[in-house]
């Protein structure tokens, strides 16, 4: 047996050995690993801006300034997103995005939006929708509106005389004056039209909003009623009282209404199933 041929079969025979094997298998799996991790820290340095990316980058330009973006400009906003996501990766590779609470909130608000995105779109059908009209009629209900004048009399300029000047006002008034020449400058409007009840308490106080909402339309005028800016002579000309619109007129609101609520509570059980795979801990909590 010559020395190539003795040469041969001991490399058969050591070849044969399991534990060969298993080191050949082990270099076999580390050179892998390596391409795969070369791989990916290649692509882990690798900024990709897409069509999609230039299209959005785009669109937020023209969104908030109302024209196209130039070449230069585009230049200018790839230059920036390119900056951020390279600072944003050297973040991440440092930690710098745990426990950051603004970074822990605009993860979850997205995580919400996706889940919303996700989720059908329902359609309830005719019974549904009479019957959630039925338990909200409050939603569905036009607020007691009046359109009135007034004349004001400022306490501040007249003192005492604020309102016997008022009193002999509303004489003149009822006798045909004209109102536009009675009464002290007013910062706000003098004449107002179906203005609702709770606009009308805002703006002069709940006694006055009050009193209006009790006076009916008519073409005297009436007072002096004291608000929390002075005190007014008004002619009330129109008194709408509240109503339930009618089903029919409110049917698209009643169905925007229902998906609303709808889609807002199948969010939140998502939410909630996605909060229920885990188990919290708070340190301490226990301890006596």
């Amino acid at each position: 047996m010559t020395d190539k041929t003795k040469t041969e079969s001991r490399l058969r025979s050591l070849l044969g050995e399991p534990l060969v094997h298993f080191v050949l298998a082990a270099l076999a799996v580390f050179v892998a690993w390596n391409m795969v991790s070369q791989s990916r820290a290649n692509a882990s340095r690798t900024i990709r801006v897409s069509h999609a990316d230039l299209e959005r980058l785009a669109s937020l330009y023209a969104a908030e300034s109302g024209a196209l973006p130039s070449k230069e400009d585009m230049l200018a906003m790839v230059n920036d997103y390119v900056r951020d996501e390279a600072l944003a990766r050297q973040a991440r590779q440092l930690g710098l995005d745990q426990n950051d609470t603004i970074v822990t909130r605009r993860l979850a608000q997205k995580m919400t939006f996706m889940i919303s995105d996700l989720a059908d779109d329902p359609d309830p059908d005719e019974k549904t929708l009479r019957d959630w009209y039925a338990a909200h009629a409050d939603r569905f209900t036009e607020p007691q509106a009046i359109t009135f004048t007034h004349v004001y009399f400022s306490e501040d300029v007249r003192g005492s005389k604020a309102e016997s000047d008022a009193s002999a006002a509303l004489t003149r008034l009822n006798a045909g004056a004209d109102w536009q020449h009675v009464g002290d400058p007013f910062m706000l409007q003098r004449t107002y039209g179906d203005l609702p009840v709770r606009e009308i308490a805002r703006l002069f106080g709940p006694d006055f909003a009050k009193a209006l909402a009790a006076a009916p339309a008519s073409d005297a005028w009436f007072g002096p009623v004291r608000s929390a800016l002075g005190l007014h002579l008004v002619r009330v000309s129109a008194n709408m009282p509240s109503r339930v619109i009618p089903f029919d007129e409110a049917r698209d609101a009643v169905l925007a209404d229902w998906k609303d609520e709808t889609r807002r509570n199948e969010n939140e059980a998502a939410v909630q199933k996605i909060v229920g795979r885990y188990k919290v801990e708070i340190e301490g909590a226990d301890a006596k």
